[in-house]
């Protein structure tokens, strides 16, 4: 499908017929719902019957750059390099306006080539701003047009705000975006190399729970910056994440975009509304910066100096320049009035991932813990599929959505980490600085919808299915008989739990995806 967000038409007849073709189309259909001017203008477009130019068209569509005063002769010469495909249109459209008459003509387009003008996608995921040959005038950016994000809604492009905050390319900010209060971040990497050995072992690079499994480690280190945020009465910096597979709305090839570079680096660095609902964060008024905010110009000088580096189980005689010692298991709440009194100026809190682990999760009363836990709840869940086409490999033919035995089979995420303890934890044993975290951030293992949710206070929502048998909205009730049926055999009258490290539902499912029992 060609996109709208960027096009170029040159003066000549042909971009005029298009262009009158599509605006009748338009018109014809303004009130029709869920058409737009993309859908108009790709059927303008391929319903002109358009082909390669190649063979006898070259002296087609010359002849028609030539009547437009177009035709460069160098475009023809022998060359090497790569070229992009020009394509012809068959049929003929008026480039006139409905009033007058004149001769129909044919009309030629090529797509702009990608390294120029970039996507969502190339940009941020693929990151061609760092490719091989960047540096060369003709990869040179001319724009981003921000497709591939999530988080925009009818009242506010949230998440093509926050990408273009992340890339530097939002200009409109005001100065005190860039200079009010104290700023608050952690620095080092969120996960280890033993980490991501770990769960690679475990899961296949194409299974989306290697990416849920990285994702809660992720997830975790935001939740404590949060918090501490919030107890610091600060602004945190988010952290760079790092995505283990490609968000997409559609079907995944090896855990990447189908008509992506199959050689797409996993991990990549992940724009926050790829893990994140902006638009949650943003109702809720959560005070946040993108991971690149110190990086932008537009930050002070003296904000970036006036640091202080929060520095957990190290003794006062340990102390360096710029540093402030925490006693391990101190509660999250009194780590406000240790930093003023080391520093009353201080513009930016630092603290290490590891060294955030070891403070207490107390935010000083059990209401303030306990609000704390529904914002987290809340701003930290997510709503988005992962579907792998290594999981589907049979029923790509006869796909039906409502049908729960040909469904897609996709993962879902993003679910919140563990609660802090809503009583006083730092007198005990571990100090509360041990939560029983999640391993994964999934919600639905194997699903085509998930209806699990929370809301707005914090309360959950919906269920947690394990498999499309267990029924989910827009499912067609023809099929509710076999699935429960089926689900009357399975232990506990559910669905095992997929195992995520080979397709399929686990033991005891047909290649159909049928109950047939697991062996004894």
């Amino acid at each position: 499908e060609l996109n709208t967000g960027v096009l170029f038409f040159r003066a000549t007849k042909g971009s005029l017929a298009v262009v009158q073709a599509w605006r009748e189309a338009m018109k014809n259909v303004r009130t029709v719902q869920f058409i737009n001017d993309q859908n108009l203008f790709n059927n303008v477009i391929h319903g002109a019957g358009i082909r390669n130019v190649q063979g006898r068209d070259f002296e087609a569509w010359s002849s028609i750059l030539k009547e437009n005063g177009v035709y460069r002769q160098e475009a023809f010469a022998p060359s090497n390099e790569p070229k992009r495909v020009v394509y012809l249109s068959s049929r003929e459209y008026s480039p006139c306006l409905p009033r007058e008459r004149c001769r129909h003509v044919r009309f030629s387009f090529g797509t702009l080539p990608a390294r120029a003008f970039t996507n969502g996608h190339t940009w941020f995921n693929q990151d061609v701003a760092h490719m091989p040959g960047a540096d060369l005038p003709v990869n040179e950016p001319i724009t981003v047009h921000f497709t591939f994000q999530f988080g925009d809604t009818s009242d506010y492009p949230h998440g093509k705000r926050q990408r273009a905050r992340e890339a530097a390319l939002w200009s409109v900010d005001p100065v005190e975006y860039f200079t009010e209060g104290l700023y608050v971040r952690v620095v080092g990497s969120l996960y280890s190399d033993e980490q991501v050995a770990n769960v690679a072992r475990k899961f296949p690079e194409w299974s989306p729970q290697r990416h849920m499994h990285m994702d809660a480690i992720q997830r975790q280190t935001v939740r404590d910056l949060l918090a501490l945020s919030i107890s610091l009465d600060g602004i945190m910096i988010m952290p760079k994440m790092h995505c283990f597979c490609d968000r997409y709305w559609n079907d995944l090839s090896n855990c990447r975009f189908p008509i992506g570079p199959r050689n797409m680096p996993l991990p990549f660095g992940c724009p926050q509304d790829a893990l994140y609902d902006l638009v949650r964060w943003n109702t809720k008024k959560v005070r946040f910066r993108e991971h690149t905010f110190l990086q932008n110009p537009k930050v002070p000088a003296e904000l970036r100096h006036n640091t202080l580096r929060i520095v957990v189980g190290a003794s006062d005689s340990d102390q360096a320049e710029g540093t402030v010692a925490v006693a391990a298991g101190t509660p999250m709440h009194d780590v406000k009035s240790i930093v003023m009194r080391a520093n009353p100026l201080v513009r930016l809190v630092e603290i290490s991932v590891e060294d955030i682990k070891k403070l207490c999760r107390w935010l000083g009363t059990p209401r303030a813990t306990a609000d704390f836990n529904k914002l987290m709840r809340y701003v930290l869940t997510d709503s988005s599929r992962y579907c792998p086409m290594e999981d589907h490999r049979r029923h790509h033919s006869n796909w039906n959505w409502r049908n729960p035995f040909t469904a897609y089979n996709c993962t879902w995420g993003f679910h919140y980490p563990t609660p802090f303890p809503e009583k006083f934890p730092c007198a005990g044993s571990t100090g509360g600085t041990v939560l029983d975290e999640r391993s994964n951030s999934t919600t639905c293992p194997r699903q085509m919808l998930c209806d699990w949710n929370t809301q707005t206070d914090g309360r959950e929502s919906g269920k947690l299915t394990y498999c499309n048998i267990e029924g989910y909205g827009g499912m067609d009730p023809a099929f509710k008989p076999a699935t429960e049926r089926m689900l009357k055999m399975m232990p506990g009258g559910r669905c095992p739990y997929p195992p995520g490290d080979r397709p399929g539902g686990g033991p005891g499912f047909d290649a159909d995806g049928h109950w047939i029992g697991q062996a004894t």
